[in-house]
Parts: C-alpha cells; sequence; structure tokens
C-alpha cells in the first residue's frame, strides 16, 4: 500500500490488488484452468447475456459499454502486472464478446445461444480480416477489441441466419 499527500491510498501496488485484478480478470479464476479456457470464459459471456437480455435497450447498452469499459481496465493492469503482452488468463476480453455475440437478438432459445458460441469461439480463433485488424493496439483496448469484433462480427452473422432459415 502506498500513501500519498495528494491522492491518498492508493492499492495499485499492493500483493491485494493484483490478485483482486488476476481474480477478476481471469472470470473468477477460469482463465487459469489448464485447457481452453477462453472457451469456459466465453460460458461467462453467455451467463451475461442471459442476466440481462430481458432488461429494456438503454439499461441492456449502459451494462454491456460498462463491463466493456471494466473489461479494458482490467485487461490492463493485468497485462501490466505479469508483464506479459497478451496474458492467457484474461478471458474478461472473451466475455465482452460473447456477450457482443447476442446482444439484441430478437430469438433466444438454446440453438441460437449455441450457435452463437460456435461462431464467436471459430471468429476469436482464426482472427481473419477485419478481426486482425484490431490485434495491433497494444493494452487493455487491444487485448478486448478483438474479441469485441469477433463477438460483432458473430452477431451479425447470426442476424444473416436468423432473418434468412428462421424468419
Amino acid at each position: 500500500m502506498t500513501i500519498s499527500k495528494k491522492i491518498g491510498i492508493s492499492w495499485t501496488n499492493s500483493t491485494a490488488s493484483h490478485k483482486v485484478i488476476y481474480l477478476l480478470a481471469s472470470g473468477f479464476g477460469i482463465g487459469f484452468l489448464p485447457y481452453i479456457p477462453a472457451t469456459f470464459g466465453s460460458l461467462w459471456g453467455l451467463l451475461a447475456y442471459y442476466c440481462t437480455y430481458t432488461f429494456p435497450w438503454y439499461s441492456q447498452i449502459f451494462l454491456f459499454l460498462l463491463f466493456m469499459i471494466l473489461a479494458i481496465g482490467l485487461a490492463e493492469k493485468a497485462q501490466q502486472f505479469s508483464r506479459v503482452e497478451d496474458p492467457s488468463f484474461v478471458i474478461v476480453d472473451e466475455i465482452v464478446g460473447m456477450w457482443a455475440t447476442l446482444l439484441f437478438l430478437w430469438k433466444f432459445n438454446a440453438l441460437v445461444l449455441i450457435l452463437g458460441f460456435i461462431l464467436f469461439r471459430l471468429y476469436d480463433i482464426l482472427k481473419f480480416f477485419p478481426i486482425n485488424l484490431f490485434e495491433g493496439y497494444s493494452g487493455g483496448l487491444g487485448i478486448v477489441l478483438d474479441d469485441l469484433a469477433a463477438g460483432m462480427l458473430a452477431n451479425i452473422t447470426l442476424r444473416v441466419i436468423l432473418l434468412t432459415f428462421f424468419s
């Protein structure tokens, strides 16, 4: 803990703050799983969407943007603390991406969830154009943006599928 006369107490250099940042950035430890932590982390995104899909549109936008900003900050701090450019244990970006995949879809059932999950993971793993354009950004913004782009592209793909086959 650092005490400053100008800003008061800062917890940013304490071991406790590192543990809290790691815990939150890793999706409560999911990111430290030995196998496919990002895939398991995407399940948190399904849960986030499920908890908010009945909310009014403005509440959904507010909560999504708030979580996205928090995810960028958590990814940034986890990167600084770990001194790894894109730490594999950071999965808050997967949560944002999966949530973006399902945001504002008018159909909600198991098939849509499974298809959205598969599309998001596929786009996130392959990182083809235009998703790969966002890998050039550094810090927390770079960690989150490529997953957000994958989620947005998966959302558009899901909309096309829903309009084509299920309308």
